[in-house]
Formats: structure tokens, sequence, C-alpha cells
């Protein structure tokens, strides 16, 4: 009997193990996998991070797969969304999603924001994908490796209203020179750019359902829900 619990425990850890391996994250054409560290380098203005991918490195497919991200340390870069299987969310757990054996996950995206007047950004989470079964966690040390933070349009105000949006919205701005406010959706593609100068506001209507961020050119981003 003894003999049997141990073969079992044995089969049940190696199962296990196997299963842990099925989840991987890629970054610069590296694979990291469960109690894995690595460093991502963003630049000074930049709202989110899509430069790392995640993989069904098995053979069988993983269903009900949530996202978790926990911050270790915060200095001046954080985390404030998730976009995994397709469905972005502002928080920092993700909807659930499935992934196929090999299937790549190009749409995996973390919202973040940098304070501009930071002297050198950085901060680490711990991103965590679960369904229950399988767990795989690594530690993600956020970096602006930019010399300096540009400041060119720092001096101005923004505000987005209401936030989040239903239909219409409007961006009230002040700013001391000319500039260009900026719209930016979740893949990176900017959906508005528009010169603005001393106060005002832009109204917007037409912009689908889903998670953007503004900002001046150079300055702090901010994110924006539209409902």
């Amino acid at each position: 009997m003894k003999k049997f619990l141990s073969f079992a425990l044995l089969i049940g850890g190696l199962f296990l193990s196997q299963i842990q391996g099925q989840i991987g994250f890629i970054y610069n054409n590296n694979t990291y996998q469960n109690g894995d560290s690595f460093t991502v380098n963003l630049a000074a203005n930049a709202h989110s991070c899509g430069d790392i991918q995640l993989k069904n490195m098995g053979y069988s497919a993983l269903r009900d797969l949530v996202v978790t991200i926990t911050p270790v340390e915060i200095h001046g870069i954080e985390a404030w969304g998730i976009c995994a299987g397709g469905v972005c969310v502002a928080s920092l757990t993700s909807n659930s999603f499935n992934m196929t054996p090999g299937e790549v996950d190009n749409s995996f995206a973390i919202d973040l924001d940098i304070d501009a007047g930071e002297e050198s950004p950085h901060s680490i989470y711990t991103i965590t994908v679960s369904n229950g079964t399988i767990s795989c966690s690594v530690n993600v040390h956020f970096q602006v490796q930019t010399v300096g933070i540009d400041n060119v349009a720092s001096n101005h105000r923004l505000v987005a209203f209401p936030n989040p949006a239903q239909g219409t919205f409007s961006i009230r701005y002040e700013v001391e020179q000319p500039a260009t406010l900026s719209i930016v959706d979740m893949q990176g593609r900017t959906v508005r750019s528009i010169p603005v100068e001393g106060n005002g506001s832009v109204i917007v209507s037409d912009l689908p359902a889903g998670m953007y961020a503004y900002g001046i050119a150079g300055g702090k981003m901010q994110k924006l829900i539209v409902k």
C-alpha cells in the first residue's frame, strides 16, 4: 500500500509539473515560466506594455484561465488594466479566457501609468496565470530606460468627463503652449490627434466602447473608459 501511494504521489507530481509547464511568457524571443523573473524596458511616454505574449506550450487546451497582476514594489509605474484573451478590463484581474494547444495570445497587454515626476520610474509586479488547476507566476520588473523624461508639455491640465463615459464625453484642457492632445487605444493606435492651445474642451462621441489613454505628447497618459 505504501509503495502504491508513493508511486501515485510521484505520478501526480510529474503530472502537475507538466501542467505548470504549459504556460509560457514570451519577451524579446525568450520564454519564461513559473518562478522566472525578467525586465521590461519602457519608453518614458508609454501607456501600456504589449511586448509580452502568453503561450500555451502544451498539447491540451487550457480553459477558464485568469491573469492576476500583483504589485510587489511601485516606484512611478502603476498598472491599472489587463488585456487577455482579446478582452480588456480596467482592473488587475482579467476575465476568463481559453487557449488552444500552441496558441499565442498576441492581444495580451498591461495598461500602465508612468509618473513623469519620478526621477527613475521602475516597478515590480507578479503576473499569475491560473485556472485552479495550473498556476504559473513570473516577476516582471518594469523600468523606463530613457535618460530623462520629456517635460516639454508638462505645464498642462487635462480631465475627461464623464469617465467612465457613456457615449459622448469631453476632455477639458488648459495648456500654456500649442500642443497635441492624443487618444490612444489599447493596441497602441492613435485614434484621435487634436491640436490644442489655451483653455477649452474637446467633445468626442463616436469612439467604440473600450479602454483608451489620453494625454499631451511627452506627458503622462491617463486612462479613459468608454461604455
